[in-house]
């Protein structure tokens, strides 16, 4: 096995997990992000990934409906050569973000309720009281998390204008 096969292999195990895909699909992204913005063609995904014209057809027919892949074409060259959306990592920080900003609210509603709760204990009951320690962390993480990626978000934003 080549170094870019294991690097395939090792990151579609990673993206699979992470974004709920079927194994060939992940690979698929995997390769795409090997190769960049010159882009793969259908044959060499058959070939590379060892799998049928089929299946490589399925997949890249969902990926591309997913908006996750599109293609181009050269000049004189009758082949598409498929590579990922320019804007897929700047679509899927936003998700990331947003779900952050869900578990926040959430976190902050658990935290209300148990300080809520934590008022009306009566004296002699302090081993009940919960403790908030964690939540005042975790929220202080998601916060400094999402910080830092919006400031990348905001750097991959004007850059991919610019190109």
């Amino acid at each position: 096995m080549t170094k870019k096969e294991k690097l395939i292999e090792k990151l579609g195990v990673h993206i699979e997990s992470k974004e709920q895909l079927a194994p060939l699909a992940a690979r698929i992204i995997s390769t795409l992000i090997l190769t960049g913005k010159r882009g793969v063609t259908f044959e060499t995904l058959v070939s590379e990934l060892s799998a049928s014209k089929s299946t490589i057809s399925t997949h890249l027919t969902t990926l591309q409906a997913a908006n996750r892949i599109t293609y181009h074409t050269k000049c004189g060259d009758r082949k598409k050569y498929f590579t990922l959306v320019p804007d897929a990592m700047i679509n899927s920080m936003s998700l990331m973000l947003k779900n952050w900003k869900n578990e926040r609210d959430l976190h902050l509603e658990i935290m209300d309720y148990k300080k809520e709760m934590n008022a009306v204990l009566p004296e002699d009951c302090t081993e009940e009281i919960f403790d908030l320690e964690f939540h005042h962390d975790y929220l202080e993480f998601l916060s400094q998390a999402s910080a830092s990626m919006e400031k990348l978000q905001k750097r991959l934003t004007e850059k991919h204008k610019n190109d």
